[in-house]
């Protein structure tokens, strides 16, 4: 009888053993499981209302008939995350880019391969990134750009996450008086999220899939009231402070839809 109960227990000890080693083995293996992945590509264009800007310093009406012209246009991009079908966020990390005018095509990143309704992401610096040494870091490439920071050093000061630049109509007939205007945006508190409208879009393994936008420079001015010489200028960080610049980020949203 002792040695039936002895086997017993020792059997019910292997069993849990073995249990324990296969729970820990299936922990591994979801570790080791590799998701079939395809990569997302922005395609981003730079427009002044309906008309694409080929190069800077070129004059284009807007749809209200409103002239402007471009002499920098550049902003970053981050936080980029896709919608599934069913409103599940996935994060595409550590993907910082640089819109600019002379480049169109951007990588996302990785994404699982399934079907999703959306993308989303943030206009700026995250900011653990906005205070990293653009010659230090791993996002150099994005970061070590000087019409990027406030000050004119590595930036202390932090990144502008918008630059935009160049003259406008300020009349309110559109008789055509070009002032010029600068817009630095940047800080914490212009951190903005942007949110594109559903559209539907599937990933497939080892396969591109774009996302064709446009970046619309004229929505930049949407409640502005240019006939003020005061509206024009947003040049340094103390600058973020104002009404001015908070309306200008509040507008950031409406620069980007779908091409």
């Amino acid at each position: 009888m002792k040695k039936i109960i002895l086997y017993g227990a020792m059997l019910l000890s292997i069993t849990a053993c073995e249990k324990d080693k296969t729970e820990e083995e299936k922990k591994e293996e979801e570790k080791t499981i590799v998701v079939p992945t395809g990569t997302l590509l922005f395609h981003l264009h730079t427009y002044i209302g309906s008309n694409e800007v080929d190069a800077y310093n070129i004059t284009y009406g807007t749809d209200a008939g409103r002239q402007i012209s471009l002499s920098i246009a550049q902003v970053y991009i981050s936080d980029i995350q896709v919608v599934k079908l069913d409103g599940t966020l996935i994060n595409l990390p550590d993907t910082i880019l640089l819109k600019t005018l002379a480049d169109e095509t951007y990588i996302a990143g990785k994404v699982p391969v399934g079907n999703y309704k959306g993308i989303r992401f943030k206009v700026g610096l995250s900011a653990a990134t906005d205070a990293q040494n653009p010659v230090l870091s791993k996002d150099s490439a994005a970061l070590n750009h000087s019409e990027m920071w406030f000050g004119s050093t590595a930036p202390s000061d932090g990144h502008i996450f918008m630059n935009v630049q160049g003259t406008v109509d300020t009349t309110s007939d559109l008789s055509e008086s070009m002032q010029p205007f600068l817009y630095k945006i940047g800080t914490a508190d212009n951190y903005v999220q942007v949110n594109m409208p559903e559209q539907k879009f599937s990933i497939l393994e080892n396969q591109a899939e774009y996302g064709h936008m446009i970046f619309d420079c004229c929505k930049l001015f949407s409640g502005i009231k240019l006939n003020d010489a005061a509206n024009l200028s947003v040049a340094g960080k103390a600058d973020n402070n104002s009404a001015l610049a908070q309306k200008i980020a509040a507008n950031v949203p409406l620069m980007f839809r779908y091409e």
